[in-house]
This record gives structure tokens, sequence and C-alpha cells, in this order.
């Protein structure tokens, strides 16, 4: 069964964008291996202005020639009668997520954002968390994780430093609260 990995960079003090959805101050870590890490994933999952941000990377928006099916946009305010290049969704998603988690395939990754994130979280649908931590304090922007109703438990799984400076960490979501 794949896992519902929510898996992003965020700044040391837990924004993953700044107040305009800037993410410039992300660093770029010529150790990460991007098409490696994409290749463990059949589904992409994402917030309207997360799929902004993608798709203005341009040409170099390594999901431009993903298939539609597999990139999926949460969205109250999109139609895909505009987007025909994913697959938008915008009622039920957490419904959505569950039938993706159910089928036999790669793991899933939630892209973002914090609000998004919350949901699932909430719903106890992720089973990890990993965060790229950046060396960067950006105080103030947008968050992590918007709040949520209740404490999740999360477990260390690996943590590994990069010469850039960014931490690379995993933690698995406590299920048995």
């Amino acid at each position: 069964m794949p896992r519902l990995r929510y898996n992003v960079a965020a700044s040391l003090d837990g924004y993953i964008a700044s107040p305009d959805g800037s993410t410039t101050w992300i660093i770029e870590d010529p150790t990460i291996d991007f098409p490696a890490l994409y290749a463990e994933f059949d589904y992409f999952i994402m917030g309207r202005k997360t799929y902004e941000v993608m798709q203005s990377f341009g040409a170099d928006n390594p999901l431009s020639k993903r298939p539609k099916e597999s990139v999926i946009v949460a969205s109250r305010t999109m139609s895909q009668h505009h987007f025909p290049n994913v697959t938008v969704i915008q009622k039920n998603v957490l419904d959505y997520i569950r039938r993706l988690k159910i089928n036999d395939g790669k793991d899933i990754w939630l892209m973002g954002g914090g609000q998004l994130a919350a949901q699932c979280l909430e719903a106890r649908l992720v089973d990890t968390v990993e965060i790229a931590i950046m060396p960067t304090l950006l105080g103030t922007g947008i968050n992590l994780i918007s709040s949520i109703p209740q404490n999740i438990k999360l477990q260390l799984s690996s943590r590994t430093s990069l010469g850039s400076g960014i931490l690379m960490t995993q933690y698995k979501v406590i299920q048995n609260q």
C-alpha cells in the first residue's frame, strides 16, 4: 500500500514560503538526486498555491511531463476545464486520497501547502513528514502546517546533514493515538 508522504523544504523557523509565496530562499543542493526522488512516487498532490509555484518553473517544472492523472491539485477555485494537464479535485480531496492509498503502487507525494497538509494530518492520512530544513530564518511566511486541532505525535526515522547546511529529516506519523 502506498504511503502518503508530506515532503517539503522549510526554513529553520517552520515556513515553506515567504509571505508573498516565494521560495527563492530554498538552497539548491547538487547532492540531492531529484530524479531518483521523483521516481519514488506515482502521484503528486498539492494545493493551488503550490501548483502555481510549480508552474512558475516553466520548462524546468519536474511534473510537466507527468501524466495528468498523476498530478493532482486540490482547489475550490480552479476548474478542470481550464487546467487540462492536471487532475483538479474541487471537493472531497481526502476521500480521493484515501482511494489512492488503497491501490498498489509507489508512494504519494503531498507537496503542500500547509492547509492541505493539516487536513491530511488531521484525517490521519499522512504516513511520514519529510522536511528538508534550510539554514535560513524567514521570520514570517506560509507555515509548514496550518493549525491542527490536536497534537500529532511523530517519531524520527532518519536525518542527514548535507554539506550545504540542509538537514534532511524524516518522521513517521504515530497513528494509534
